[in-house]
């Protein structure tokens, strides 16, 4: 089983990795490559839609997008933990990611390892989910190697199977627009404004 440091050193050398996080498990490798960021579209076989990138804190989220005071608030009360959130970006190196949106999904998990690895990654790692498109999210690293094959690397560390996804929310206009609804419920967002 590669170790956490050795994952990162193929994410570096722009290769593919499965991961464990505090929701399901993560498919990423170094947003800055687009190479790589192809190679997850078509191993996901997915088409043009954005991926998100998990973050290893909240200093380096505000580094690359930009927030208002609502989304602000949401990060600090809910990071590290399942909520991502849509915000506008701020640096294009990252385009490869959006597919042309001027908005990215960011998100701190709240899991040790993931956290330990977006580190030794330089901060950013590509965070969709590792299954094929249209299909359910996967819990276990075997799951994750019977649909996804292809990947350089998984790290094994197998979460409950009833986590949920992130809930995916986008500020407008002052209001919270929910994309998503998973690990927290639109009360508990609310609550907070």
């Amino acid at each position: 089983m590669p170790d956490i440091h050795n994952l990162a050193q193929i994410v570096n050398d722009g290769g593919i990795v499965a991961y464990p996080t505090d929701t399901v498990y993560g498919l990423g490798c170094n947003p800055y490559m687009p190479d790589s960021v192809e190679k997850i579209f078509k191993l996901k076989i997915r088409e043009n839609k954005p991926l998100p990138l998990l973050c290893d804190s909240l200093e380096s989220a505000l580094k690359i997008a930009s927030f208002d005071k609502i989304s602000l608030k949401l990060a600090e009360e809910f990071w590290p933990g399942p909520l991502t959130i849509l915000v506008p970006l701020k640096d294009d190196s990252l385009k490869s990611l959006t597919r042309g949106s001027e908005f990215i999904g960011l998100r701190v998990p709240n899991h040790n390892d993931s956290l330990l690895l977006i580190s030794e990654c330089g901060g950013y790692l590509v965070g969709t989910s590792a299954n094929l498109s249209g299909y359910n999210s996967n819990h276990s690293a075997s799951s994750v190697i019977s649909q996804l094959p292809d990947v350089d690397a998984i790290l094994i560390n197998d979460i409950e199977d009833n986590s949920k996804e992130s809930t995916i929310i986008k500020v407008e206009n002052g209001e919270i627009i929910i994309l998503r609804l998973g690990s927290i419920d639109s009360q508990l967002l609310e609550s907070i404004l």
